[in-house]
């Protein structure tokens, strides 16, 4: 059984009551993965909702001539592969680890059986996937209406911890929906502007409301 101190770090399941955290954490498994494991494809059946522990995890989709679009690049206590798990389609992304992973796997015949039984789960569930589709919103809408050059700007604002965003080049263009000579060359002005500063396999941000200005060009 994984414990119920481990399940409320998770934000999905954090304001749960004790008696429904009991019940997930005896359906709960622990999954490990290595740097560059795909941990689920894309087309296949859903095998649950994974939970992150650790690690971060690259979630992706492929066109049928193999460009990769990015949608999400997910932590420690973010969840993933809710959506399928609901509707009983196929994966619509492929999950791969960028770093080593723990997750937590709730298979999906225990989460009907557990919905049933705690409708504060269901809520939750539902208000998790309400974000997430929020997100997707806000990712069409980068694509559709931002240049290059800002949809990096806010990639790196959301992924800058203590000023640095541990993400490569060729990550950043796979984030922006474009290719890495585009994405290189974004990055060099924004270097050349003072705003960032670039370093092998990551870019440190100098200024943040720079880049908040950039995202609204």
């Amino acid at each position: 059984m994984i414990s119920i101190d481990i399940l409320r770090t998770i934000p999905l399941l954090a304001h749960l009551d004790q008696q429904t955290l009991t019940d997930i954490g005896h359906q709960m498994h622990q999954r490990s993965y290595r740097p560059g494991q795909y941990i689920l494809y894309e087309g296949e059946p859903p095998p649950g909702i994974f939970l992150v522990l650790q690690g971060r995890v690259r979630l992706s989709c492929t066109a049928s001539d193999g460009r990769e679009q990015v949608l999400d690049m997910v932590g420690p206590g973010e969840n993933f592969n809710l959506v399928p798990v609901f509707d009983g389609q196929p994966n619509p992304m492929s999950a791969r680890a960028m770093s080593p992973v723990e997750c937590l796997l709730l298979p999906q015949p225990d989460v009907f059986h557990l919905i049933t039984s705690h409708p504060d789960l269901t809520r939750a569930a539902l208000s998790e996937m309400a974000g997430q589709l929020r997100e997707l919103v806000g990712l069409v809408e980068d694509l559709a209406f931002r240049s290059v050059r800002a949809r990096l700007a806010r990639h790196l604002l959301a992924e800058a911890q203590e000023g640095t965003a541990e993400l490569t080049h060729q990550e950043l263009a796979e984030r922006a929906g474009t290719v890495r000579e585009m994405a290189g060359r974004a990055l060099r002005r924004l270097a050349e502007e003072g705003l960032v500063r670039l370093a092998r396999g990551r870019v440190i941000v100098l200024d943040a409301e720079g880049l908040a200005r950039v995202i609204e060009e």
